[in-house]
């Protein structure tokens, strides 16, 4: 089992992201997520997740399993986690971008984020997010890093429940 979730949540043509304000990734820009807090499946640690960082509070049957992210540092397994892609309407958070303990949160465009050339996202969700948002098969995405860079990004088939 994995330790960590990570949501991206979608209004038509923009994404729900957070600006981190605490390291790891401290500075850019990914999905609301955490840790899976003990006896919490994947799914309901994601909505605790995202109502704890956004204040939303979303039916379960608006947030969908898009599969898993993994890390492979230095050649060593690193853990990863269960991402989800969650569905909102155009009028969800009108007051953003807003500060929050956890950092800026702010609705940034779908092609802002997946931009290969846009440095401010956190670097592997260029290679993941576009296939989930696409609800292509559930998949495992098994990133490479070397000394902190990304080398690459592995798709696997996974066979989880959902998929």
């Amino acid at each position: 089992m994995l330790k960590y979730n990570i949501a991206f949540i979608r209004s038509g043509d923009r994404l729900l992201m957070l600006n981190r304000g605490k390291a790891p990734l401290l500075g850019l820009w990914n999905g609301v997520g955490g840790k899976l807090e003990p006896g919490e499946t994947p799914l309901e640690s994601v909505m605790r997740e995202i109502e704890e960082e956004t204040g939303l509070r979303l039916e379960t049957e608006a947030v969908r399993f898009g599969g898993t992210v993994t890390w492979e540092v230095d050649g060593r397994d690193a853990g990863g986690m269960y991402a989800f892609i969650g569905e909102v309407p155009g009028d969800a958070l009108p007051a953003l971008p807003m500060e929050t303990a956890e950092g800026i949160l702010a609705w940034k465009p779908i092609d802002w984020v997946i931009d290969a050339e846009n440095y401010g996202v956190v670097q592997h969700v260029q290679h993941f997010l576009p296939a989930m948002l696409a609800g292509e098969p559930c998949a495992e995405h098994r990133c490479f890093f070397r000394e902190g860079k990304l080398l690459t990004v592995e798709r696997r088939p996974l066979q989880e429940v959902g998929c």
